[in-house]
């Protein structure tokens, strides 16, 4: 227990600072957005701007389309090239516990870290959005938000695999399946677009943490 604690600690102290500009992100990309709905409300009146959400299909917070995919890759980078560059991998993966539950542990942490920040964000969202919109423009957010905010997770779990490759040319074939991959979450803005899709999206997503296991093996038998 004690050691997955450290390991815990040690991956804090690579990414509070990734993850207290994120969360400013995210308070700043909701404060923009309460402020445009009340805005618009203003000038257009209620009723016209309800319409143009639930049957223009209008986007409520536009801005979290790609924060989500952005918080994902940055947290994953400042996880994982440290590791890389400085090595510190070979010797964590030493560590007398298996080299697989520990990458687990890694991978845990920083999913985590993403699921607290994105539930918090999209509850404050949600409840803040309520306050001027009926609760079918709410749901309707909501379900529009969903898929980018699992590209987020998404990025996170390739980031990671590519990173954890010890060979270029793999990585740059990694590289074209994750953005393949990430891609299926933004081909629609449609909201309910993906409500037939959980199964889908759920693979993709158990697929992006399934890959760095690979990688982990590939860099543990010292591939080059």
């Amino acid at each position: 227990m004690n050691l997955f604690l450290a390991l815990g600690y040690k991956e804090w102290m690579k990414t509070r600072r990734i993850l207290g500009i994120s969360a400013l992100a995210f308070c700043m990309m909701l404060a923009y957005t309460f402020v445009e709905i009340s805005h618009a409300i203003r000038l257009e009146e209620a009723v016209n701007v309800w319409y143009a959400y639930i049957f223009q299909l209008a986007s409520v917070a536009p801005l979290w389309k790609w924060l989500p995919s952005l918080v994902g890759l940055l947290v994953a980078l400042s996880q994982f090239v440290p590791e890389m560059t400085n090595k510190r991998l070979k010797l964590t993966l030493h560590l007398p516990v298996s080299e697989t539950v520990i990458l687990v542990d890694m991978l845990l942490y920083g999913l985590g870290s993403l699921l607290l920040l994105f539930f918090l964000a999209g509850g404050v969202l949600a409840c803040g959005a309520g306050y001027f919109l009926p609760a079918e423009v709410v749901s309707l957010m909501l379900w529009q938000i969903l898929p980018w905010t699992v590209s987020g997770l998404v990025v996170y779990g390739f980031t990671v695999w590519v990173c954890m490759e010890p060979q270029w040319k793999q990585r740059i074939l990694n590289t074209f399946v994750a953005l393949s991959g990430l891609s299926v979450f933004f081909l629609s803005d449609t909201p309910r677009g993906y409500m037939y899709f959980g199964w889908g999206m759920a693979g993709i997503l158990l697929l992006s943490f399934l890959f760095p296991l690979y990688s982990c093996v590939r860099f543990k038998d010292g591939i080059q």
